[in-house]
């Protein structure tokens, strides 16, 4: 596949016309202020950024509000090959859910199906590829693209990172693929039995607490047991009618019980009340007073005597009515205690109707508490099944995950040519930058516990800083380019970020390798940069080269002097950038 031209349905939109198909091809933003530039957004850039969010809407990249609000009624099309066929893709702002593909309009997901298709060899039944998974390891679609060479896409899964980069390096990715699929299924296996743990049902067992097997031994007693008895059971019609009786029967006889208590208690007080004597002797008084030296006359010794007779006269008839109300309690406490006998027995005999007769209510009680302890038993089996089930499971896995591992030890050892192959060509790229540092892509086993078959790091030594990361972006998407397998992608589409950072020498050197190598392998390499990107790398390249390798392929310049100069060539504030 190889860019020809993109192209609008508006007048003032400049048309990027890729006119080596096989070579370089650079747009050129000839900036006053290149500095204040803000890549992504068009008010303050000329539309480098945008030129490639243009390329990947054609081509089928996810709606994009910006481009509905801010271009209304804008229809792009973009011409490309493959194979030498020539294929022209449409694309309206409004309607971006379909796409016209050699003007027949089709779904915009069965476009992308058509082309993953036509241009990878994406093997069946392996998942997270696709041609826009793909696509953007030779046109990075934004800035975050250019933050880690083997993460174009920006995305967080280590997976899709993975197999990506495998399909894109030759590797075998149904090993990856089986890899993955293991450890899905471990932690699937590992959920469900964590969410068995937590039930109420079973969390003693899987703390060791119960046995299984004791627990459904003892259901099956408790089983048995309540067979019986329902195999005995007596329904009685009017059982509910003598349970009645039976407890308003109990009810008299507490009441009956409470009045004997009562009157029991006034007999003590009665007793009690006995005991104290209210009377005062005549002799007492004289001896009071004797005491007190006190002399008393005749006529008072008189009244005291006569009022010694009234104290005994009360005292007597006390006495009399306290033993009437104590007799009168205990023929009470009699008649009470012969009628509490009475209502024991009627309650008696009831208890015992009811001890062999049952109401209908207890036996569907006793029938619902069968179902639930025959329940509960088969649910400790099923689950204590399911539990050995997992168990075997984790352990097939288990296994499966070494066998895996050796077949990936294997595999690794016979493809080492393959591999060093591109292990050599980004080494070879990266010392024409850097000559005395270590670099190369490495590719081992991975063995852990985790869905990753393979570790791969493509590394220049000292790739920390900015610069000589993009330099090893570079050198990794032209390996993929030259080297790479499983595509039909004949071209690069770098945005200017690319050169953030890097020292004009090694832009110089990095235009001398497209220069060596892009044209004569017949493939197409496309980069937007600034003026002043080109300025610095003259006098390391010389006059003559630097007209042959930059001026001769330059197919657009672009200006933010007026907005008639900008790829729309119109004003507009947009933030397209996802």
């Amino acid at each position: 596949m190889q860019l020809i031209q993109l192209s609008a349905n508006k007048e003032s939109f400049k048309t990027v016309r890729f006119k080596n198909q096989i070579g370089l091809n650079f747009i050129v933003a000839d900036l006053k202020n290149p500095e204040q530039s803000k890549k992504g957004d068009t008010a303050n850039g000329v539309g480098k950024s945008l030129l490639i969010a243009l390329i990947h809407f054609c081509l089928g990249s996810s709606t994009n509000k910006e481009f509905k609000e801010k271009l209304d009624g804008w229809v792009f099309k973009l011409d490309f090959s493959i194979n030498d066929k020539i294929y022209t893709s449409e694309r309206s702002t409004d309607n971006q859910n379909t796409i016209k593909l050699n003007n027949k309009e089709i779904k915009l997901k069965d476009f992308k199906a058509k082309l993953g298709t036509t241009l990878f060899d994406i093997p069946e039944n392996v998942s997270q590829l696709s041609f826009r998974s793909l696509l953007p390891f030779f046109i990075r679609p934004r800035k975050a693209s250019y933050i880690d060479y083997k993460n174009p896409n920006h995305v967080k899964n280590e997976y899709q990172v993975l197999i990506a980069n495998s399909f894109l390096l030759g590797l075998d990715v149904v090993l990856a693929e089986e890899k993955y699929k293991l450890r899905k299924e471990k932690e699937r296996i590992r959920k469900l039995v964590k969410e068995l743990s937590n039930d109420k049902l079973l969390r003693d067992f899987f703390l060791g607490k119960k046995d299984i097997y004791l627990a459904s031994q003892e259901l099956e007693e408790q089983i048995y047991l309540l067979e019986n008895d329902l195999k005995n059971f007596e329904v009685a019609e009017d059982y509910n009618e003598i349970k009645g009786e039976a407890d308003r029967i109990k009810k008299e006889l507490d009441k009956i019980q409470n009045k004997i208590i009562l009157y029991k208690n006034q007999i003590d007080s009665i007793e009690e009340t006995r005991k104290i004597s209210p009377d005062i002797k005549k002799e007492s008084i004289e001896t009071i007073y004797k005491e007190a030296s006190v002399v008393i006359k005749e006529d008072a010794i008189k009244q005291l005597s006569e009022l010694e007779k009234f104290y005994e006269h009360i005292t007597i008839n006390r006495e009399k009515r306290l033993l009437l109300q104590k007799n009168k309690l205990l023929r009470s406490i009699e008649e009470l205690s012969n009628k509490k006998i009475d209502k024991e027995n009627d309650l008696d005999n009831n208890l015992k109707y009811l001890n062999t007769h049952q109401a209908l209510d207890i036996f569907i009680k006793l029938t619902n508490k069968l179902s639930d302890l025959k329940s509960k038993k088969e649910n400790i089996l099923k689950y204590n099944d399911l539990l050995e089930k997992y168990r075997d499971e984790k352990l097939k896995i288990d296994e499966n995950f070494i066998q895996e591992t050796k077949k990936a030890v294997t595999y690794l050892s016979e493809a080492e040519e393959t591999i060093n192959t591109l292990k050599l060509f980004f080494r070879k790229l990266s010392k024409r930058f850097y000559p005395n540092a270590t670099a190369g892509i490495t590719v081992y086993n991975n063995d852990g516990d985790n869905q990753i078959r393979y570790n791969i790091d493509a590394k220049i030594e000292l790739d920390v800083s900015d610069g000589i990361g993009n330099v090893k972006i570079f050198c990794y998407d032209l390996t993929l380019l030259l080297n790479g397998f499983a595509h039909k992608i004949n071209f690069i589409f770098h945005d200017s970020r690319l050169l953030d950072g890097i020292d004009p020498r090694q832009k110089a050197e990095l235009f001398l390798i497209l220069d060596d190598f892009i044209k004569i392998q017949g493939k197409q390499y496309i980069l937007t940069l600034n003026k002043n990107q080109l300025d610095d790398t003259k006098k390391y390249l010389g006059e003559e080269k630097y007209k042959t390798i930059i001026e001769e392929n330059i197919i657009l310049t672009l200006k933010d002097s007026s907005p008639t100069d900008k790829l729309l060539g119109i004003q507009v504030d947009m933030h397209y950038e996802k």
